[in-house]
């Protein structure tokens, strides 16, 4: 619990025991909490209702699906119809109830149409998936998703049990980011290793169109564009359970051209999340996302670019999204967070006409040196995310992309940020005698609203870099100041920022070693 001040032996506890929790023993947890789904949920502006297709439709029911039976597995029915639908580029139709099943193999030039009302399930064991989705494509064009109807994860029946034995909606007297960060880590389900993987995995597609779809209760990241291009996703909603850990909304792994329009996403974890490793995958430069009319509530980070970034990413344009947290607390982590800290350039980012409400932090751009390929491989990236134990091994030498990472060429304007509780954060590093400076940023007619909740009294004799450490707002901990934050940076343009009053033992500007 938050305090009014911390103490001497509350800041040694924290810098000797205070490591994230994870909950990493215990059967599934299977229980629906109450705000474990966001209240909002605003499906009919999003989803509408389509005639059903007449030509060239391939109904599975017609290769011998069977709807709503858990125990049934109507994957190899659902295959047959597409395989049948990939001769004449046709129609595969799921209509009439929820249909179990285990992984679905997609076709070039196919359509997956889910009428409104019905539905593909994962089933409750999490046995029987390859590739670990429930959807899979790979090297695959001209593909569709559509009509309305619901993919539907059964993410909650993979996790453990939280530490809180309720979701907590009530915010603490005093704000500490140190016990929020610990708050929000005691509500999640950590994965047991039943967990399965993904809705939808595509991985090397091109020319990929999503609209009038609904993706719910994700076990992992929701819909995952891997080294893909040329995709347009539109009027889609991903509703996942909001302490499911792991669940992102959209994730673009090394994936280019791509267009998120007027989607509703609500989840646990980074709700749009651009990335591009070496040991995801990915091998070239990523380029070209389009960001726009998007309402995204997340628990962590609203959109986010980076954390897994060695290979460059440049031409971002997040335009009109509101960025909220409901019924939760803590609120989002962050509404916006743009990162390099693995070897990766980031450039050419364009964020324009944002509200943001709940989202502690509303602006978060940090330059680091985590350099996680000379760490990690393909295999022991990902394992705890399953409940796995890591296989030692890097893919990559240590100085592949050690000390390689930039950011600059970032345009900030018409930004609006309301119960704000970490200042606007812009982060270079200094690390064994070198500094590295995020560079030529603009806030534009950037407003900030405070919490007027009061703040813990943590005077810190110093804030430490940081470099290495995984990049989150939260994890610099209680900082000196409210409005801006800004260290290790250059060519910094701020016109016309304002900042609401609190009483407070912070002062509104943090800036050191701006040139």
């Amino acid at each position: 619990m938050a305090k009014k001040k911390r103490n001497i032996s509350d800041k040694i506890k924290t810098l000797l025991f205070g490591k994230d929790i994870r909950i990493t023993n215990g059967e599934p947890y299977t229980e629906i909490r109450e705000f474990d789904f966001s209240s909002y949920y605003p499906e009919n502006n999003y989803i509408y209702d389509m005639p059903l297709p007449k030509n060239n439709v391939y109904d599975i029911r017609d290769f011998g699906a069977v709807a709503n039976d858990k125990s049934a597995d109507n994957a190899p029915f659902i295959n047959a119809a597409f395989d049948a639908a990939e001769k004449t580029h046709g129609t595969v139709l799921i209509d009439g109830g929820e249909y179990t099943t285990t992984t679905i193999f997609l076709k070039s030039n196919v359509t997956l149409f889910i009428e409104r009302g019905s539905s593909l399930t994962a089933n409750d064991t999490g046995k029987g998936y390859t590739n670990r989705a429930i959807i899979f494509g790979e090297g695959l064009e001209n593909i569709t998703f559509t009509g309305g109807g619901k993919l539907k994860g059964n993410g909650h029946l993979f996790g453990r049990k939280p530490v809180c034995e309720k979701n907590a909606t009530t915010p603490d007297e005093y704000i500490d980011v140190i016990e929020m960060r610990n708050e929000y880590r005691k509500q999640l389900r950590f994965a047991h290793p039943s967990k399965y993987g993904s809705p939808i995995i595509l991985k090397s597609c091109k020319n990929i169109k999503a609209e009038n779809f609904i993706i719910e209760n994700s076990a992992y990241w929701t819909f995952r564009l891997e080294n893909c291009g040329n995709a347009e996703i539109k009027n889609f909603i991903i509703n996942n359970n909001r302490h499911v850990a792991n669940a992102d909304g959209f994730d673009l792994v090394g994936s280019s051209d791509v267009i998120i329009d007027h989607c509703f996403v609500s989840t646990a974890d980074d709700g749009i999340v651009i990335k591009n490793a070496v040991w995801e995958g990915c091998n070239r430069e990523m380029r070209n996302i389009t960001i726009t009319r998007c309402e995204i509530i997340s628990c962590t980070n609203a959109i986010k670019v980076g954390t897994e970034t060695s290979h460059d990413i440049s031409n971002i344009t997040v335009d009109n999204c509101k960025l909220f947290m409901t019924d939760l607390y803590p609120g989002s982590v962050s509404a916006i967070s743009l990162e390099a800290v693995d070897g990766a350039v980031l450039k050419d980012v364009r964020i324009s006409n944002i509200e943001s409400n709940r989202c502690s932090c509303p602006l978060f751009i940090r330059l680091g040196n985590r350099n996680r390929a000379a760490t990690v491989n393909a295999q022991s990236a990902r394992a705890i995310e399953f409940g796995e134990k890591s296989k030692k091994g890097a893919i990559a030498n240590k100085n592949q992309f050690n000390m390689k990472s930039e950011i600059h060429d970032i345009s900030v304007k018409n930004f609006k940020a309301y119960e704000v509780e970490i200042p606007i954060m812009i982060c270079g590093f200094r690390q064994k005698g070198k500094t590295k400076r995020v560079k030529n940023i603009t806030l534009e007619n950037v407003n900030i609203q405070l919490s007027q909740r009061p703040d813990t009294v943590d005077r810190r004799l110093f804030i430490p870099e940081y470099a290495k450490e995984y990049p989150e707002c939260n994890r610099f901990r209680n900082l000196p100041s409210y409005g801006l934050f800004i260290r290790h940076a250059e060519n910094i343009t701020i016109k016309n920022f304002s900042c609401s009053a609190k009483k407070t033992w912070k002062k509104e500007k943090y800036i050191k070693d701006l040139i």
